[in-house]
């Protein structure tokens, strides 16, 4: 894996953008990151490309950041009654999501799904709880998970 640097005046960008395209167009790609450094006329953007080395496979432990790590099916991981569960929570995430113009991961993973559906979550600070569930996301979209899962586990 090799890593390149590039900084690109925000004020004069050509040569430096066309340095970096060249770049990205010649190589494998594994990630990206880019800051915004504000001062002045000196602004500039800040990049750094993390690319393969050789046109081997991927390494292992990049694989995930590929979005090629083995899917899990939680029709085989839950029970029936919670995969039916599992499904409404799919179904609100699809219609938020199609609402908000985001993908449907935006808003709740498939993991994070099914750790509401297993833990039988009740409050926000449960859900507040689940690795990767920020404030941001309990403040818009907990209400209404918790609300179809108290709906949805209701003993009938």
């Amino acid at each position: 894996m090799t890593l390149r640097f590039f900084a690109i005046p925000a004020c004069d960008p050509v040569a430096a953008e066309a340095e970096l395209n060249q770049l990205l167009a010649a190589s494998r790609v594994l990630t990206i990151d880019r800051h915004f450094v504000a001062c002045g006329e000196s602004s500039f953007w800040a990049v750094c490309v993390r690319i393969a080395s050789g046109p081997g496979p991927l390494p292992e432990a990049l694989k995930a950041d590929q979005g090629s790590a083995r899917r899990v099916d939680y029709r085989e991981v839950l029970s029936e009654a919670d995969f039916a569960v599992f499904a409404k929570l799919r179904e609100l995430r699809k219609s938020i999501a199609e609402a908000d113009g985001i993908p449907p991961y935006a808003v709740f993973t498939n993991e994070h799904l099914a750790i509401m559906v297993r833990g039988k979550l009740k409050t926000l600070d449960a859900l507040g709880r689940i690795e990767g569930v920020g404030p941001g996301r309990v403040d818009r979209y907990g209400a209404r998970f918790l609300a179809l899962l108290e709906q949805a586990l209701a003993p009938a």
